[in-house]
């Protein structure tokens, strides 16, 4: 799969980011797509599915071509679809045939979710009725060909590569990219990139070739040239960051949230990233950005065998429920409503292979089956945030992929959060969420374990290793109480305080509508 171990760099940069079920990181594969990448990505992008021309386009009428299929253009007529009369088996590639489209099933685009709802037969794991294609060029500019998993029964899950939306962000939210970014030449070499203008507030996010690890080492202003953030320096003991930025995700994937912290440089210096990889990689570059704040999270939540819970109908369980609406009693404080819960479940093999993520693997120690975990996600149109709900995460009651994670940027190898169900009480869950939202929106640990702090908000309270009374090297809740033990970022959060600082930037996250 992925992480070459190439020097003990990275793993020096995987130790400054450590802390809790945070570790952060990201992935995706190139080429070219419109600048404007829309938020639908609903319509057909091949041929037209019924190209009658004033004849009948059904089986019956001599103008579909039987037979096996990539995309619509292998077909004469019709389009391809999910072959008709094929039993399920698990992780198999689904068969594809020519054929027409099921009267009365929802078009390319649309939620579902079973895949007898779609007109070709094909609802990705992501909850949306897709379109077969062989390469990035049969699909529509704002889409990408990558791989989904279509369930085709309660025990399995078939693959094909599919046309997916690239971008499902909100009204008021603009995304310029891809566009082509620096390349990385690996190893201990690195390059400069000067950002584009980033105005009022921005999200950058690369995106290097696979098991590359990008990453990124420092941040400078260029006009004077001074260096602002120095991601590889970063002491223990030292001073509280003046932007919160991290060195990496959980897979190839590099973000960077401006502004992060009241005293993030002004942008009319101007900034230059300095990038480091594991190997050679080109990076591609997405901006985005957005008017005013959002209030509304959308949940995209997957069932991988956490806690055994099951969607009855589409319903999610209750104990689904109880937790998303503890969880939604903590955000409240920012200013952030839950809002549509959409239940997409996991099964067969992928199910067992998801449900315990163990080992620690790359510079961050995260389990290896993460990414691909994450890439279900492939598909998705609407915006929303993804939490999966597995058993349990080796060293972790929840990761986020990555701080921030990638926000509007569905199927990626970082498009979500990880909550470890069997793990926790359940009356605790909703917090663990709520903590692992935070990074994902752009929250650092308000202080770390051993004292070090990368929050940069002044309004929240530092807890230093000079209060380690045990003289242990931790610094557990009891030894930071009234110096931020109480806040919902705390390394260890056991209550759900958020500072107002903290709650500008949740309410400005991208996939918040």
């Amino acid at each position: 799969m992925r992480r070459p171990v190439f020097v003990s760099l990275l793993w020096m940069i995987g130790a400054t980011l450590g802390g809790c079920g945070a570790r952060s990181v990201l992935a995706v594969d190139p080429p070219e797509v419109d600048a404007g990448a829309a938020r639908d990505a609903g319509e057909d992008s091949g041929v037209a599915p019924a190209p009658d021309s004033g004849v009948d386009s059904g089986v019956d009428s001599g103008v579909v071509i039987e037979g096996p299929c990539q995309r619509d253009a292998d077909c004469g007529g019709g389009v391809c679809r999910r072959a008709v009369g094929e039993p399920p088996a698990d992780l198999v590639p689904l068969p594809l045939a020519c054929g027409a489209t099921d009267p009365g099933g929802f078009p390319l685009g649309e939620a579902c979710r079973t895949a007898e709802q779609c007109d070709r037969g094909l609802c990705a794991t992501s909850g949306v009725c897709v379109e077969p294609c062989g390469s990035h060029v049969d699909c529509a500019p704002d889409e990408r060909c990558r791989e989904v998993f279509v369930p085709t029964s309660p025990r399995s899950m078939q693959p094909l590569m599919a046309c997916t939306a690239l971008v499902a962000a909100p009204e008021g939210v603009r995304v310029v990219g891809p566009e082509p970014g620096p390349v990385v030449p690996g190893g201990m070499d690195f390059i400069d990139e000067t950002l584009p203008t980033l105005g009022d507030n921005a999200l950058v996010v690369w995106n290097g070739q696979a098991s590359t690890t990008p990453f990124m080492a420092s941040i400078s202003t260029r006009m004077p040239r001074e260096v602002v953030v120095d991601l590889l320096d970063r002491p223990a003991d030292g001073p509280a960051p003046v932007w919160g930025a991290g060195a990496l995700t959980i897979t190839d994937t590099v973000t960077l949230l401006y502004p992060n912290g009241p005293n993030t440089p002004d942008e009319r210096r101007g900034f230059t990233v300095s990038f480091g990889a594991g190997a050679r990689t080109p990076l591609e570059r997405f901006v985005v950005q957005r008017s005013g704040e959002g209030r509304v999270i959308d949940v995209d939540a997957y069932l991988v065998g956490g806690g055994d819970w099951t969607a009855r109908g589409g319903r999610p369980p209750a104990e689904l429920n109880r937790a998303m609406a503890d969880a939604g009693a903590v955000l409240r404080a920012a200013g952030v409503e839950l809002g549509e819960l959409r239940v997409h479940e996991v099964f067969g093999a992928l199910r067992d292979d998801f449900a315990v993520l163990e080992g620690a693997s790359g510079p961050i120690g995260v389990p290896d089956e993460l990414d691909d975990m994450y890439r279900l996600t492939a598909g998705q149109n609407r915006p929303g945030l993804a939490i999966f709900f597995v058993r349990s995460i080796e060293g972790a009651l929840g990761i986020a992929s990555g701080i921030p994670g990638p926000h509007v940027l569905p199927g990626n190898g970082a498009s979500g959060v990880a909550i470890s169900v069997d793990l926790i009480p359940l009356d605790e869950i909703g917090l663990v969420i709520a903590h692992e939202v935070g990074h994902y929106m752009g929250l650092f640990h308000t202080s770390e374990i051993d004292g070090q702090v990368n929050d940069p908000f002044p309004d929240t309270e530092e807890c230093r290793i000079a209060r380690d009374r045990d003289g242990d090297g931790f610094l557990l809740p009891s030894e930071c109480r009234g110096a931020g033990a109480d806040l919902l970022m705390f390394w260890a959060a056991q209550a759900g305080r958020i500072s107002p600082q903290q709650s500008t930037v949740m309410r400005r996250a991208y996939f918040v509508r």
